[in-house]
């Protein structure tokens, strides 16, 4: 039997956990060849690549990687093969997605079918202007102590319009960090930045159970990118270290394959601390903590209220006909957010609405699966079994996210519509039926009364 250490550790939070960070350290205790393990697999991150004079560390592999060879997000995009799964074309020979357009007459369930075809290249002179409105609405805070710069943005309806049509590249991280940062605060358990830049550094210290299966994912996740294509250095050793730091914050949940592109894609945008304390954001305040917990029981409730909003939907009977369940195909979806799924550009998209409106609940995450359902409609409504699943399960190329983010608006609404509804329709039926408990009541008092005379 191997031996156990003790490995004497900051005490580790979970976002249901509102222990102190001012208590006592705490001792975890670990089996001694999990220790081992964990210390060697850091130790490959952290040694110098002698042979190509490369010190651990940097950003960037730039290694037979011309600029010509990245689009603007980083990704490589040579003329060879792409990896399975990251940027697979339609499988039906089509790169264009199918779209029903949700009209927007009287009649709501009028839809017209349609194709989104290739969207216009990026205009700079656009993206300025665009840059120019969120500068506007940003508010500069400074810290003074710290001297750290940061932008807020008051949730307003001028700003949900504007992050519909997208935030614009250059601020997209602070809108981001500003999104969730005001989430956080309303929570009772709120943890500061300051608070969590400081046990990163002791996070990163210490030896983690779940290093094995990190340091097994990490070559996995968007390794097209040129952050991320060199082993051991680079961005994947800031993608080891931040995971490897969440599995010992989040020590309730550890680590799971999803959570990969979640912090690669953070990495695009922030430095591994600020990545560290995103990833802890958007687990705590925007419900993944609830869809990743043991059991997946949060992900099976959120897949029971997708089924409810396809049940009166023909693509949602035909689902149903076939036996196809939300779990067959949409938990990539929900774990990943959409990550693998659509480009990486649309996912940005689909980021930008739900870090802003994902307080309450996962209605984004639902519209957004709807959307991509609703592109599917035309195939899956006389598809057998197989031909569903390949479709449901494959890579599918949005060429025209501003097209893609209408219809997401529109079934955003209208899940949000209708489960007010729902809930309205409880509260009346509770109500009806304390009215009708307190009614029985007051018959039965009166009639024990008359009998009393």
């Amino acid at each position: 039997m191997a031996a156990i250490l003790e490995v004497t550790s900051s005490p580790v939070h979970s976002a249901g956990n509102s222990t102190s960070l001012s208590e006592n350290t705490s001792t975890t205790t670990l089996p001694e060849d999990v220790v081992l393990a964990s210390q060697e697999i850091q130790a490959k991150y952290e040694r110098p690549n002698i042979n190509l004079g490369l010190l651990a560390g940097g950003t960037e592999n730039w290694e037979d990687v011309s600029a010509t060879d990245v689009d603007r997000y980083g990704f490589i995009i040579k003329q060879s093969p792409p990896p399975l799964g990251l940027r697979q074309q339609s499988t039906d020979g089509s790169s264009l997605l199918q779209l029903h357009i949700l009209l927007r007459p009287r009649n709501m369930k009028v839809r017209a079918p349609a194709i989104i075809h290739y969207s216009p290249q990026l205009n700079p002179r656009h993206e300025s202007m665009r840059e120019v409105k969120w500068r506007e609405m940003a508010v500069r805070r400074i810290n003074e102590k710290t001297g750290v710069v940061t932008y807020h943005f008051e949730k307003t309806l001028k700003l949900v319009e504007r992050t519909f049509k997208g935030i614009p590249d250059a601020w997209r991280a602070s809108a981001w960090r500003s999104f969730l940062t005001s989430s956080a605060r309303k929570k009772k358990n709120y943890v500061s930045d300051r608070a969590l830049e400081a046990l990163y550094p002791k996070y990163v210290a210490e030896p983690s159970p779940h290093d094995t299966q990190i340091d097994l994912d990490v070559p996995r996740t968007i390794s097209s990118h040129v952050m991320f294509s060199a082993r051991y250095r680079g961005g994947q050793r800031l993608l080891f270290r931040v995971l490897h730091a969440f599995s010992l914050h989040m020590s309730d949940m550890g680590y799971v394959q999803g959570m990969a592109p979640l912090a690669a894609n953070l990495l695009c945008y922030y430095d591994e601390i600020t990545c560290f304390i995103m990833l802890i954001r958007i687990f705590t305040t925007r419900h993944l903590e609830e869809l990743y917990a043991h059991g997946f029981i949060g992900l099976m409730n959120a897949f029971e209220d997708l089924r409810l909003a396809l049940r009166r939907r023909k693509i949602g009977q035909t689902l149903e006909a076939l036996r196809i369940e939300p779990t067959l195909y949409a938990t990539k979806w929900y774990l990943t957010l959409f990550n693998y799924s659509v480009p990486f550009s649309t996912q940005l998209r689909i980021w930008d609405v739900f870090f802003l409106l994902g307080d309450d609940d996962l209605g984004v995450i639902h519209a957004a699966a709807l959307t991509l359902l609703d592109s599917m409609r035309n195939t899956l409504v006389t598809a057998d079994f197989e031909t569903s699943m390949q479709q449901l399960t494959r890579f599918v190329d949005v060429k025209n996210p501003d097209l893609f983010m209408e219809v997401l608006e529109y079934e955003y609404n209208h899940f949000r519509s209708r489960k007010m509804q729902r809930e309205l329709s409880r509260k009346a039926s509770r109500t009806n039926a304390g009215l009708l408990l307190s009614s029985s009541s007051l018959s039965s008092s009166s009639r024990r009364n008359g009998k009393k005379e």
